[in-house]
């Protein structure tokens, strides 16, 4: 759904719901008194151009780059007149932040692509030919079969057919043909690389009659909520499609990079073969034959226990996989409702976890979300990131959103967009299509044991842990990360959740941190709790004190260049029931955290908290 905020000039259509965005309709229940008080921050009007930054000085430098007034945002029917980002309100100067929340679904009538700097709208379709995936006939025979892109190298015959796949759409590159290898990247960089914009219309009909002033238009990305894993699934299904029809074999299934399993943590050497059309010259030299870890990024200082063997770097990508995996809740999982204006983004655990250090430790195409579908081993591993939701929802017996009515599951499952299909349709295909990949007509072959299910982290050893009562640290927000410098603040914990010595399932407790970042630059911070200041090199992946890592994938690159925001904001929920449960602290007051800074000249924190999710 999109999430408009809007100016207090009243409301013009009864088709919108209009709700207070407060505590009683949030998805989280907030914590009544925390002991780190969070200042008002006024959002003021930005823009960037993607470009690199310099590392501040101090952080009121930091916090006034990201707050900078100069440039204009160079979007259609935008300009100086003002415009609504995704993460971040842009407002005219001494106007407020204002507290309604209007909600629609996002439909393929609701967004639009905007061909400009350089970036032509890939697949553009006339609405009248569009046809409802609905009304398609269902596929028949047996399951198109997705198996291990690292085991698929042995089948000598299937690398065949799917080099030619590839290669037949990269001939298709100079022809228009909606199918072609180009025209499939550039899906990607027009819903990723904000060159879709919610119309004005829709954000016309929250204004008054009468109500004066331009119509801005709203950024619309499918990262950062709940949006990002259907949306995902229904662009490799049609890529998967696109090529089974090239080649004539209707069975074809793409195969998944399972990084999740220790034999899978390395490049597939399919995608290594520098005479294949699987190949992208691109990537980090360094990496495509290396041991995957997806506790490091490019250039970041990391301090954490050091490795010494391939063997130990694994167990330490097992557990960040665990922790992926092992939520409570739809919210953690998939991340909030889609929201633009003054709501920050909340990407869930999914998005957040192992699918962005993949990207960021192959590096080149793959390291920018602009480029990345140049680069054929995306659609592999988006296929092992479509795969950990199937294996959420089937194999841990997790449920997706629940509920109907405006603001609830129907909005998600009702949000739709267009692809075209093997046979060069537009085809309108809406989540609730999608939610079960059986019915999509694929599965996943698993020759592999999940290891990752029995890897929940244990405590740490060898930390002095003290034994009379914590002085609690107060941290005053915003406050810049810089790296070298880590930041300590105590969090008060729910009532409900000390009465009972813990959470639940249902309702369980989980660590949220605001964060406003540069979305054109690589940023990264882990999150320790109730580690003892200066024993933070103690404390790894493998930890129940390591609550877990926030990372963003920069946005950038393409033909369209650095077109987007000044700032980003988010939100993000560290999960804490099972680190509350392991560390024995059920029944304590308030929780030690410690930010650790690995990676981002640009990285502000809004606040910390604890809440119930439900």
């Amino acid at each position: 759904m999109v999430v408009l905020f809007v100016f207090a000039r009243g409301m013009a259509s009864s088709s919108f719901i209009v709700l207070p965005f407060t505590a009683a309709t949030s998805a989280c229940l907030p914590l009544s008194k925390p002991v780190a008080r969070r200042k008002q921050v006024r959002r003021s009007r930005l823009s960037c151009g993607c470009k690199a930054t310099g590392a501040g000085d101090d952080d009121l430098a930091v916090r006034r780059r990201l707050d900078r007034r100069h440039v204009l945002l160079g979007l259609t029917g935008v300009g100086a007149a003002g415009a609504i980002n995704l993460g971040g309100l842009a407002l005219a100067a001494g106007e407020s932040v204002p507290a309604t929340c209007v909600t629609v679904p996002v439909t393929d009538k609701v967004i639009r692509c905007v061909s400009a700097d350089g970036f032509n709208c890939p697949g553009v379709y006339r609405p009248e030919d569009v046809v409802d995936f609905s009304a398609l006939p269902p596929p028949n025979g047996p399951l198109r079969v997705r198996r291990p892109a690292h085991l698929v190298a042995a089948d000598a015959e299937y690398v065949r057919k799917y080099e030619a796949g590839v290669q037949m759409m990269r001939d298709l590159d100079a022809t228009g043909d909606p199918r072609s290898f180009k025209s499939q990247a550039a899906i990607h960089e027009a819903y990723c690389n904000f060159h879709y914009k919610v119309t004005a219309a829709a954000v016309a009909a929250t204004r008054t009659a009468g109500g004066g002033g331009g119509t801005p238009e709203i950024d619309f990305d499918v990262h950062f909520s709940s949006i990002f894993a259907p949306w995902h699934r229904m662009y490799i299904y049609f890529f998967e499609r696109i090529i089974g029809e090239l080649i004539g074999d209707s069975a074809f299934a793409l195969p998944y990079w399972n990084w999740d399993a220790p034999d899978g943590m390395m490049l597939p050497p399919i995608f290594n073969d520098a005479s294949s059309p699987l190949y992208d010259a691109n990537r980090d030299p360094a990496h495509v034959t290396a041991v995957m870890d997806l506790n490091k990024g490019p250039g970041a200082e990391n301090d954490l226990p050091l490795c010494t063997d391939d063997a130990c770097v694994k167990e330490n990508n097992l557990s960040v996989i665990y922790r992926q995996m092992a939520v409570d809740t739809a919210l953690q999982f998939h991340g909030n409702k889609f929201c633009a204006g003054g709501t920050p983004g909340s990407p869930g655990s999914l998005e957040n976890a192992a699918h962005t250090a993949v990207h960021i430790w192959v590096g080149g195409d793959m390291g920018v979300l602009g480029t990345a579908g140049r680069d054929p081993v995306f659609y592999s591993h988006h296929a092992n990131v479509d795969r950990m939701w199937h294996l959420w929802t089937t194999t841990l017996g997790n449920e997706d959103f629940l509920g109907a009515g405006a603001g609830t599951g129907d909005d998600w499952r009702d949000t739709s967009f267009v692809f075209y299909d093997e046979k060069r349709r537009p085809v309108r295909i809406s989540v609730r299509d999608v939610l079960d990949a059986r019915r999509l007509g694929y599965t996943y072959e698993e020759r592999e044991t999940l290891e990752w299910q029995d890897k929940r982290p244990k405590p740490a050893t060898g930390i002095d842990r003290p034994t009379g009562p914590r002085v609690p640290a107060a941290l005053s927000f915003p406050v810049a990360l810089k790296k070298g410098r880590k930041e300590y603040v105590t969090v008060e914990r729910p009532e409900e959740a000390r009465a009972s010595g813990g959470s639940s399932k249902t309702a369980p407790e989980v660590l949220v941190v605001d964060v406003t970042i540069d979305p054109c630059e690589y940023a990264k911070f882990d999150v320790l709790v109730n580690v003892p200041k200066g024993q933070e090199a103690r404390v790894g992946p493998q930890d129940t004190e390591f609550a877990g890592t926030f990372e963003n994938l920069p946005h950038g690159g393409g033909d369209g260049g650095g077109r987007g925001m000044g700032r980003l904001t988010l939100t993000y929920r560290f999960a804490l029931r099972e680190l509350v449960e392991d560390l024995g602290c059920g029944q304590d007051r308030r929780l030690d955290v410690t930010l650790v800074p690995r990676a981002g000249e640009m990285v502000v924190v809004d606040g910390v908290r604890v809440e119930l999710c439900n």
